[in-house]
């Protein structure tokens, strides 16, 4: 239910990871982008669009739109500069389960001298079996960002495969 970002250690001192600073990258595919979409305080405006088939399931869609205000989207530009933008997507719900499917985004609107133009996000959802048992989980998504002037575009294309269960016992004892 909850997403956690925070530097690596090894006993109890950092390791050496090479951090992403350029290019197009996410977090929020388990539940922040959900999450954030459907808070109150990003005051999105949600329409009906109507039912769709999404993997083999009946979703009602809703458009939606969020001003920039209430934007809690972050774009980081290549000069380390941030904005939070106004955009719209859609978001597909499963009409049996009430569980979302996919979910979209994409910008409206810049800062005129912001040194991104255009980014959008699509996220889906698959059920995946871990030990017997079926999980809704983030099957793939693909970020897209462009350069104000140049036209240039990155892609980020993620797909998320192969989950298994991880787990571990332990005893705690104390002393006297």
């Amino acid at each position: 239910g909850k997403e956690d970002y925070r530097n690596f250690k090894i006993d109890d001192r950092p390791i050496d990871l090479p951090i992403e600073r350029t290019g197009s990258w996410s977090t929020g595919e388990f539940g922040t982008t959900l999450e954030d979409v459907m808070s109150l305080a990003t005051k999105a405006a949600f329409k009906r669009r109507g039912e769709e088939k999404m993997a083999g399931r009946t979703a009602v869609v809703f458009d939606y739109s969020v001003a920039q205000a209430n934007s809690h989207w972050t774009m980081v530009s290549p000069d380390g500069r941030q904005y939070n933008p106004a955009y719209d997507g859609a978001v597909w719900i499963d009409t049996e389960t009430r569980r979302v499917l996919r979910i979209e985004q994409r910008t409206t609107a810049f800062a005129r001298d912001f040194t991104i133009s255009r980014a959008e996000c699509k996220l889906q959802y698959a059920y995946a079996r871990i030990e017997q048992k079926s999980y809704l989980l983030p099957s793939s998504s693909e970020n897209i960002g462009c350069m104000s002037g140049s036209g240039a575009c990155t892609r980020n294309a993620i797909e998320f495969r192969n989950y298994k269960k991880f787990s571990t016992d332990s005893n705690i004892t104390f002393g006297k």
